[in-house]
């Protein structure tokens, strides 16, 4: 039996075969993807070891969560949106750390997680991702645009040209939607 040729295939082709368990299918989304996502996390932020454990994370987990992981649109926006949600973790959690730092006058001794709490963290992170997946088109990037670039809801309605009445009105239902869906988890 002849190897499939991946380069004839969908990313949501390879999916479906990644869910399947097939290893080779996994190596091709990786090949696809990976650059791409290393550039977006080194892009916010500025160290390469960090951008490539970033990729690596979400690659894992979505190897070991792909059974559960349903992903019916883009494997590319699910991907890049995994990606930029461990940034900002990285993030927040580094300010806050810094911050402390500076407070106390001294370094804080590094904090770990124990490993079910790890996964409780990244199965939310996976539910909120597909969650806002399934938000309308336009709904999603109005709420991305505030959440993910902290753009303000006048520089939203510039952007996408729409009255900041809209940007408000899609602001407040995909937050209504993903709460119903997440319940109070994440939702500030």
């Amino acid at each position: 039996m002849s190897l499939p040729d991946f380069q004839r295939i969908t990313d949501n082709e390879l999916w479906q075969l990644v869910r399947g368990g097939d290893v080779s299918a996994y190596g091709e989304l990786y090949e696809r993807h990976w650059e791409t996502l290393f550039e977006a996390a080194y892009w916010h932020l500025y160290d390469k070891s960090t951008a490539k454990d970033i990729v690596q994370e979400v690659f894992v987990y979505c190897w070991q969560k792909r059974a559960q992981i349903e992903i019916n649109e883009s494997i590319a926006a699910y991907l890049r949106a995994a990606v930029r949600f461990k940034v900002l973790n990285y993030l927040k959690a580094a300010g806050a750390r810094e911050k402390y730092e500076q407070l106390a006058g001294q370094a804080l001794p590094l904090i770990t997680y124990p490993t079910d709490e790890y996964m409780a963290r990244s199965d939310l992170s996976a539910s909120y991702h597909r969650e806002l997946t399934r938000l309308p088109d336009k709904m999603r990037e109005v709420f991305t645009d505030s959440r993910d670039l902290g753009l303000s809801i006048e520089e939203i309605a510039r952007k996408r040209a729409i009255s900041p009445q809209t940007v408000k009105n899609q602001l407040s239902n995909a937050l209504k939607k993903l709460r119903k869906a997440l319940g109070n988890f994440y939702m500030e």
